[in-house]
């Protein structure tokens, strides 16, 4: 959307509070951010003015729109409509620090803690494991195709780039489940993205990990809150608890030119106390977050047992999940993104040090052997899965890249998870008569997986809560 077409009444961020009439998807093109919302029954793409029009409506005393000044008898005079001018989504907007990596938490009970990682742009599934047997692979991918690397099966080898998760494969604690994906791709990147974390039609104003923590958690819990900087991502999405966003630990806290932490957590309290609905639950959330953390933030953070995490963005994500895993805070769940996957140009040989994909193969996958080895016997209890909204087509295009494809494929780690095996099945020949309009097939619907890793190693039964209109099919046996 345009910065022209913002309501000036939106940089409130009022409408954002409410996820179960408005939805933001995010493109890898934030031109092409959309809103949606649900109206008479259908799921509709709305303006930011017609969102707000529609929160107004049907919650119009929930609505921050009092310019009355609040007066805090030991603090500032405050308004809270000024409070969210200017911010991102109202109190994110006063806490400090980037939003990348996104990741996010939900307190619950019993099970393992799931680590989900979406690979955000369309992971190329064909750049990672090579078909070393099919003449037609070599072809299609020309100088891109994997022919070293350390062998799954006779069948498929992996980019030598993911060189550091190896032992975790020769450990039998990774699995590969190729041909998967979402049985109604179509490759748009935030309509795939949108399916991919719903699990469920777009009707279903939830995404799949919300409802299972809503079908087997606890009701309280601190960590239920909202995004700091962007949003919590739709797979956690639920009305039944809250969930947290932040870009880092050390920078989850409250600060202001005019007040210390400890006196503006009292004052915002005291603020959007008496404001009452969703505005008090999601600020009582998060100020409750905020003090809840100041211990492990005190505490200078040293990963364990020699482990060194990357120095990017994503290494300093999968160390702060360490260290909240290591906190005992009740942690069921973390989130986190891992974005420039949408490689239309220049994926670069699988023996280009600086190749566009062999780079964030080595961040992604050192990040991940220093995460295991940090946790130690931690990681016993630890599920790890990935995700992407498709794969990509067969064949390069004409400038080394691959464009928006169907099948892929999913890792899934963990020390619980039967590993050194490939699941699922895609073709071990891709000639013409073995694609889907150019494209691996999917083969594998993804939720097949997800839904073993739900009922196996988390605990919950209740599938067809967390993923309703999919009947698992046979068991692929990964958990």
């Amino acid at each position: 959307m345009a910065p022209g077409d913002l309501d000036p009444s939106l940089r409130r961020g009022e409408a954002l509070l409410h996820e179960d009439l408005i939805t933001p998807l995010h493109h890898h093109d934030e031109s092409q951010n959309r809103l949606l919302a649900t109206l008479d029954g259908q799921t509709r793409v709305v303006t930011p003015r017609q969102a707000n029009d529609l929160v107004a409506t049907l919650r119009p005393n929930r609505r921050v729109d009092d310019p009355t000044v609040e007066h805090v008898p030991t603090g500032p005079r405050l308004g809270r409509r000024g409070l969210f001018r200017g911010s991102l989504i109202g109190l994110g907007g006063l806490l400090a620090a980037s939003a990348a990596p996104r990741y996010s938490f939900a307190a619950g009970t019993g099970g393992d803690l799931l680590v989900c990682i979406f690979l955000r742009g369309g992971f190329d599934g064909l750049a990672a494991l090579g078909l070393p047997n099919d003449s037609y692979y070599g072809t299609l991918r020309g100088t891109t195709r994997v022919s070293t690397g350390l062998a799954l099966s006779s069948d498929y080898v992996l980019n030598p780039n993911f060189s550091a998760i190896n032992d975790i494969w020769n450990d039998g604690q990774l699995a590969v489940v190729v041909g998967s994906g979402h049985p109604d791709v179509q490759r748009s990147h935030f309509e795939d993205q949108d399916l991919c974390e719903r699990a469920a039609k777009a009707n279903v104003r939830s995404g799949w990990i919300g409802r299972h923590i809503a079908s087997s958690s606890s009701a309280s819990g601190t960590f239920r809150g909202i995004t700091i900087g962007d949003r919590v991502v739709l797979s956690l999405t639920t009305n039944a608890y809250q969930s947290i966003a932040m870009s880092s630990v050390d920078s989850f806290t409250l600060e202001s030119a005019w007040n210390d932490g400890d006196r503006l957590v009292t004052d915002l309290g005291a603020i959007y106390g008496d404001a009452g609905g969703v505005l008090a639950t999601q600020a009582q959330a998060t100020l409750t977050a905020v003090q809840s953390l100041g211990t492990v933030r005190s505490q200078a953070y040293a990963p364990a047992n020699g482990a060194s995490y990357p120095d990017t963005t994503w290494g300093k994500g999968l160390k702060d999940i360490a260290r909240l895993a290591k906190a005992d805070l009740g942690m069921e769940v973390a989130c986190i993104d891992y974005g420039g996957w949408d490689m239309h140009q220049n994926i670069g040989r699988p023996g280009d040090a600086d190749g566009a994909f062999s780079t964030l193969a080595r961040d992604f996958s050192k990040g991940l052997a220093a995460f295991r080895t940090d946790l130690g016997s931690r990681w016993n209890s630890v599920t790890v899965v990935t995700m992407s909204e498709f794969g990509r087509r067969a064949e390069v295009n004409g400038d080394g890249g691959s464009d928006h494809g169907h099948g892929n494929l999913m890792f899934l780690m963990g020390g619980s998870i039967k590993g050194g095996t490939v699941y699922g099945s895609m073709p071990t020949s891709l000639s013409p008569d073995n694609l889907t309009d150019g494209d691996v097939p999917i083969t594998t619907d993804y939720r097949q997986a997800l839904s073993e890793i739900v009922s196996k190693r988390l605990g919950n039964s209740n599938l067809d809560q967390v993923f309703p209109g999919f009947t698992p099919g046979p068991a692929l046996g990964v958990a």
